[in-house]
C-alpha cells in the first residue's frame, strides 16, 4: 500500500479516536486547530489557486453564525437544519456578490470584498434599531441554546474540515483545478483557450463561502453567544491569510500545515510568555516569510532558496 495512504488512514483513525482518550483543554485545543485548518483551506480554494485575494471571507462566517441563530433560537429548529441553511444561504449570497465583484482584479477585488464584510457587520449592528424589530440582538449580541458536549463540536469540525480538504484534493488534478491555476497564471490567456474563468471563480467562491458559513454556524453554537463585532471580525480573515501564506498558497497541505503551526505555536507561547507572545509570533512569521517565501510546504517541496554567489 502507498505510504501516503497508510499515513493518511492512520492520521484519520487517530483523529477520530482522540476524544476517547483525551478531554478538557486537549480537546478544545484540537477542536480549534481543526477549525483553523478548515478555515485556511476554505480561503485557499479561490485565493490560493486562482490568486484572487479575498479580504472579506469572514462575511460568510458571520452570515452562517446569524443564520444558525435565527434558525435555532428564533425558529427553534435543530442544529442540523441550521447547518444546512447556513451553507445554502452563504453559498447563494456568495454567488450574488461574487458574479459582479469577481470581474474586478487585484486590489480592487480585495477592497470590494473587505468593504462588503464591513458593511454587513454594520447592518447586523444596526438592524434592530433601524427596523424596530428585536431580531439579531444588535450590539448586545445573540444567545444560542447550550450544548456542553465537547466531543460533539470536535466531530462536527472534523467532518467539515475533512470535507473541504477532500474537495481541495479532488480540485488539485481536476479540470476545475486546472482552470483556477490557469487564472492565476494569466486569466486573459486562459479565456483565450476556452476556459470559462467566470464560472470557475464563482464556483470556487461559492464552495468556500458555503463551508465558511457552516464553520460560523458551528463555532457560534459552540460559544453560545455572538456579536456582530466578533463574527464579522476582519482579524479572522487576516488569520486565514497568514496561515495560508505560512503553509503555502495553492497547495493542499499548505493551509493545513500553516494553520496548525501558527495556532499551536501561538497557544504554546501565550501559555509561557503572556505579555510578549504576540511579538514572538510576529518574529516567527517574519522569519518563515523571509526564509521560506513559498511557505513551509512549498519550500520543503522545492528546497530552500540558495544564496547567490558573487562571480
Amino acid at each position: 500500500m502507498n505510504l501516503r495512504i497508510v499515513i493518511g488512514l492512520t492520521s484519520c483513525a487517530a483523529l477520530i479516536a482522540l476524544p476517547l482518550f483525551f478531554g478538557g483543554y486537549a480537546i478544545r485545543l484540537a477542536t480549534l486547530t481543526i477549525m483553523w485548518v478548515g478555515l485556511a483551506t476554505c480561503w485557499n480554494l479561490l485565493s490560493g489557486y486562482a490568486r484572487y485575494i479575498d479580504f472579506g471571507s469572514v462575511v460568510y462566517f458571520g452570515i452562517g453564525s446569524y443564520i444558525a441563530f435565527l434558525v435555532m433560537a428564533r425558529l427553534e429548529q435543530s442544529f442540523w437544519v441550521a447547518l444546512i441553511l447556513a451553507a445554502v444561504a452563504s453559498g447563494l449570497i456568495a454567488l450574488a456578490i461574487g458574479i459582479p465583484t469577481l470581474r474586478l482584479k487585484g486590489a480592487y477585488f480585495a477592497i470590494a470584498t473587505f468593504a462588503f464584510a464591513e458593511a454587513l457587520k454594520q447592518v447586523a449592528l444596526e438592524w434592530d434599531n433601524l427596523t424596530g424589530m428585536s431580531l439579531l440582538g444588535g450590539s448586545h449580541g445573540a444567545t444560542f441554546p447550550i450544548n456542553t458536549s465537547s466531543a460533539f463540536f470536535y466531530y462536527v469540525f472534523l467532518a467539515l474540515t475533512a470535507g473541504i480538504l477532500t474537495i481541495t484534493i479532488l480540485t488539485e488534478r481536476s479540470a476545475f483545478g486546472y482552470a483556477l491555476k490557469a487564472i492565476a497564471q494569466d486569466e486573459d490567456a486562459a479565456e483565450g483557450v476556452g476556459v470559462n474563468t467566470a464560472r470557475a471563480k464563482a464556483q470556487a467562491y461559492a464552495i468556500s463561502a458555503s463551508f465558511l458559513g457552516m464553520y460560523g454556524a458551528t463555532e457560534s453554537y459552540w460559544l453560545t453567544y455572538i456579536t456582530p463585532s466578533s463574527v464579522f471580525d476582519v482579524h479572522i480573515t487576516i488569520q486565514m491569510v497568514i496561515m495560508t501564506l505560512l503553509g503555502g498558497m495553492g497547495t493542499v497541505l499548505g493551509p493545513a500545515v500553516g494553520a496548525a503551526f501558527l495556532y499551536l505555536v501561538s497557544e504554546m507561547l501565550w501559555a509561557r510568555f503572556l505579555y510578549v507572545y504576540m511579538a514572538m509570533v510576529g518574529l516567527i512569521i517574519i522569519g518563515v516569510i523571509l526564509f521560506m517565501p513559498q511557505g513551509i510546504v512549498g519550500s520543503l517541496r522545492g528546497g530552500f532558496p540558495k544564496p547567490h554567489k558573487e562571480a
